[in-house]
């Protein structure tokens, strides 16, 4: 009786025993699928925001890509346009130096302007630089070595001056036939114009006439001999322009004065 109360007993404990377990088992499963669906939940969610993330990181790195490039660009863009600005400087001094120049010159070439005027208007007016006289022996047309001298004196005062008109007017005592003087008058006038031209006096720069006879003798007396020998002459005047050809200036282009 006994034994049979013991074994149910145990029985009963074991039942119990059995019946706890469950429940315990029941109650942890019941409390941890929620924390383990939470955690699966969290996992998913954590997941997710690494690939946001990682999207993130990508849209970002390309994002800064395509600033840097802008900015790359925009600096290209700054370093051109500074380039073209001192280039555009160069140019408006270059500008400014010609502007310059111009002004200068055409001021100059105003004031040149005003000396061909007054050369022009002058240009026909000549004065009496110096002259001279060559005399001739009776019924001579040559040269005696005393006109040679003089005339030598004459060419070396001319020197290397261009702009000169001689006047050569040859003469005779009143002597003989008026025809035969005024020949002889000529002739004597050629002969100085001939050793002239042959001391490099060019021929467009003489004027030469033979007059005939000249005048001799003062009031009512008689010539003389010195008289008649004065008369057989040549004169030679040397006259020279009143205005002087304005001056030539040479303006020498430079990276100053032209567009360099």
């Amino acid at each position: 009786m006994r034994a049979s109360l013991s074994i149910r007993a145990a029985g009963a404990v074991k039942a119990a025993l059995l019946a706890t377990g469950c429940a315990t088992k029941r109650y942890v499963r019941d409390q941890i699928s929620p924390v383990q669906q939470r955690t699966e939940e969290l996992a998913r969610k954590n997941q997710e925001a690494l690939e946001q993330i990682a999207q993130l990181d990508e849209k970002t790195s390309r994002g800064l890509s395509r600033v840097e490039e802008r900015a790359l660009g925009a600096e290209n863009r700054a370093t051109q346009a500074g380039r073209s600005a001192e280039e555009a400087r160069q140019a408006a001094d270059q500008a400014a130096r010609l502007a310059q120049n111009a002004r200068r010159l055409g001021e100059e070439n105003q004031g040149r302007l005003g000396e061909v005027t007054t050369y022009l208007e002058n240009v026909d007016k000549y004065r009496l630089q110096t002259q001279e006289t060559i005399l001739f022996g009776f019924n001579r047309s040559t040269l005696t070595p005393e006109a040679r001298r003089k005339l030598d004196a004459l060419l070396a005062g001319l020197g290397r001056s261009e702009r000169y008109v001689l006047e050569v007017a040859g003469y005779a005592d009143p002597s003989g036939p008026q025809d035969y003087n005024l020949a002889l008058s000529r002739r004597r006038a050629d002969a100085v114009v001939r050793y002239l031209v042959s001391h490099e006096v060019p021929l467009r720069k003489i004027h030469v006439v033979g007059l005939g006879e000249s005048s001799i003798g003062e009031g009512n007396g008689k010539p003389g001999p010195a008289d008649r020998q004065a008369a057989r002459r040549v004169e030679i005047k040397v006259y020279l322009p009143e205005a002087a050809l304005p001056a030539a200036k040479a303006h020498t282009e430079t990276a100053e004065n032209r567009l360099d």
